[in-house]
């Protein structure tokens, strides 16, 4: 007896987080930048935290799909995103690159970074 239920049509799959995911105005990604910005210079998230809240919020992408827009693995950014491996630089800032952010050098005492922004405010 031959099966006579209706195929489902193949149609592209979400690369959208979820449903409800919205795009987000100039203004939002910049201030939502700015602030995993801060979250990261004082120690709140962790790189990896970082990469996954702006991957999430800002562009809304699953691991497989932003992995494909960067071209590193999927397996890689996991890695970034749970602070496992020891990536290069050059890793670092193609994850990284379509936030408009790079490796940089950070001061590892905060009574120096917060030296270094009381100096900045005063200028």
């Amino acid at each position: 007896m031959e099966d006579t239920k209706p195929k489902e049509l193949s149609t592209p799959m979400r690369k959208r987080t979820s449903k409800t995911t919205k795009g987000v105005s100039t203004f939002e990604r910049n201030q939502k930048i700015r602030e995993v910005i801060f979250k990261v210079v004082t120690s709140e998230l962790t790189q990896g935290q970082a990469l996954k809240v702006l991957r999430m919020d800002i562009i809304g992408l699953k691991q497989d799909a932003y992995a494909k827009l960067v071209k590193v693995s999927r397996k890689t950014i996991s890695e970034i995103e749970n602070d496992r491996g020891n990536y290069t630089a050059e890793v670092v800032n193609k994850v990284f690159k379509p936030f408009g952010l790079k490796v940089g050098l950070m001061p590892r005492s905060p009574q120096l970074l917060a030296t270094l922004f009381t100096e900045l405010n005063s200028e």
